[in-house]
């Protein structure tokens, strides 16, 4: 936990009950209770990986390891894997998002991109005798994909059983391919083989090189909105129904995305413009820093619109309850839950969507490498 009055960071020991849902912070270093145990409904298993900030009566805690109890019992066989979303078109990309929340992984990286063909040379490794690599090649290549770290137990031999067959016609019923795929081809998403290529290919899409992200952010910073998914909709599972919401409106398409972490002094500072105008200011920015959230450049295919504007009312009222009264169809209503925990936050003013936008795409991406 950072102590921002000390200035100094705190290790220190987080306990969970689930059977009661209850929590208890010790500080060993100095053989007390910061916190007696309590109970605490907002906090859930899930939220409790290695890497997460949770949140614990508005102190940020930062998880750092876990008891070799709590690891073989919790994180048992537990992997990452690469996954790549293929050229696919957009109103695709909600319904497989929540197909692979629903079967069980866990996001913890995301963005858009455009590969080299150097990068799927290696993607495929694998097939590198079959004579429709150069076919498969152009197709990843010459579209733009979604990249993603997903993590599970046995995370890459679960994400090659849940992708089904390369041929959709032959994947077996409830798979990806099977429920979205078109051909060999256009098969909607490619899982690696062996953790060993995992682990290369997620350094090659996700890893810098020279201060540069090997694989470039999609921002254009041109009339555009930012909107951060925030997250509880992430924990809640929102995330795939959310962009669908907005590729399926006809009016919007999202031109970049990609999901980060927020820490407490980059959500004060990106929230600043509500510093003393709305109560909930500090709320707001606690959120927002505990745990991953997801930035999307939104743009209108109709470039005489204001983003902006136009964008705020897919999105609806900062508040769930109006938004459920009045524009029950806008993405506050029906994922917000309250003026904290309302789903997304989407660009206020006219003039600042590009600023926003660079804000999560330039100074917190380069913070993050």
């Amino acid at each position: 936990m950072y102590d921002e009055h000390a200035d100094e960071i705190k290790e220190l020991v987080l306990n969970f009950f689930p059977f009661d849902n209850s929590v208890q912070v010790i500080d060993t270093k100095k053989g007390k209770n910061l916190l007696r145990r309590v109970q605490l409904p907002t906090l859930k298993l899930e939220m409790l990986q290695i890497g997460n900030i949770v949140n614990i009566f508005s102190k940020l805690l930062h998880i750092k390891d876990c008891a070799p109890i709590t690891r073989r019992s919790l994180f048992n066989n537990v992997q990452s894997t690469f996954a790549i979303i293929k050229p696919v078109p957009p109103s695709l990309h909600g319904k497989i998002v929540t197909f692979i929340m629903k079967n069980g992984f866990h996001i913890v990286r995301m963005k858009n991109g455009k590969i080299s063909k150097d990068f799927a040379m290696e993607l495929y490794r694998s097939i590198s005798g079959n004579n429709m690599l150069p076919i498969i090649i152009d197709y990843v290549t010459t579209g733009e994909v979604i990249g993603l770290e997903l993590v599970a137990p046995n995370a890459v031999a679960k994400w090659r059983h849940c992708l089904g067959a390369t041929d959709p016609a032959e994947a077996a019923p409830g798979t990806l391919r099977q429920l979205y795929g078109e051909n060999k081809l256009r098969n909607v998403a490619h899982g690696c083989n062996t953790l060993e290529d995992a682990t290369q290919m997620l350094e090659l899409f996700f890893g810098y090189e020279n201060g540069l992200p090997r694989i470039q952010y999609r921002s254009t910073l041109k009339n555009c909105s930012c909107c951060v998914i925030k997250p509880h909709a992430i924990i809640d599972g929102n995330v795939g129904a959310i962009l669908e919401q907005i590729a399926t409106s006809d009016k919007f398409y999202i031109s970049a995305i990609a999901m980060f972490s927020v820490n407490l002094a980059n959500a004060e500072e990106f929230y600043e413009i509500y510093k003393g105008v709305v109560p909930e200011y500090e709320a707001m920015c606690i959120h927002l820093a505990e745990g991953k959230c997801i930035a999307l450049e939104v743009k209108c295919y109709d470039d005489s619109l204001n983003a902006v504007c136009e964008f705020r009312k897919l999105c609806g009222p900062r508040d769930p309850d109006l938004c459920r009264q009045l524009y029950p169809d806008s993405i506050r209503a029906h994922y917000g839950k309250n003026i904290i925990h309302n789903a997304v936050h989407c660009t206020d003013l006219p003039e600042d969507g590009e600023l926003e936008v660079e804000y999560f795409f330039k100074l917190v991406a380069n913070e993050q490498q």
